[in-house]
């Protein structure tokens, strides 16, 4: 039994495979567009929220039950680099720069929060939250 090994595209089949790329190529573009928009910090202390740019170079101190904790912004990153806090987990996390990245110093109380003013970015759930 010998079977037909040829193959026959089809016009259907070609736009199909066009509308397939483009839906492809428009959600890749979707998704990029999502991170575009100005970056800015949130900081919320246990007395207050802070808002400040991402671009420009910042200290700021955020009292906290325990004492102060210094958040730092340069090179368009916000990182914790000094805390009370008695295992400096939040020190550790490193620096944050995208949108919707976060870190926090739980036994002192402050949240430190990565934002955009993207009309596109809504905040909502992302694969590390699921």
């Amino acid at each position: 039994m010998k079977l037909n090994s040829r193959v026959h595209v089809r016009f259907l089949d070609i736009v199909i495979f066009s509308l397939a790329a483009a839906l492809v190529v428009g959600t890749s573009l979707l998704v990029l567009n999502r991170q575009s928009g100005t970056r800015y910090v949130q900081i919320t202390g246990e007395t207050g929220e802070w808002i400040a740019p991402l671009d420009k170079e910042a200290d700021y101190k955020i009292p906290g039950p325990l004492g102060e904790t210094l958040v730092h912004i340069h090179d368009g990153t916000a990182a914790i680099i000094e805390s009370p806090c008695k295992n400096k987990l939040c020190i550790l996390a490193g620096a944050i720069s995208q949108p919707n990245q976060w870190i926090a110093c739980l036994p002192n109380k402050v949240f430190v929060r990565i934002m955009s003013s993207s009309a596109h970015d809504n905040g909502g759930v992302d694969a590390s939250t699921f």
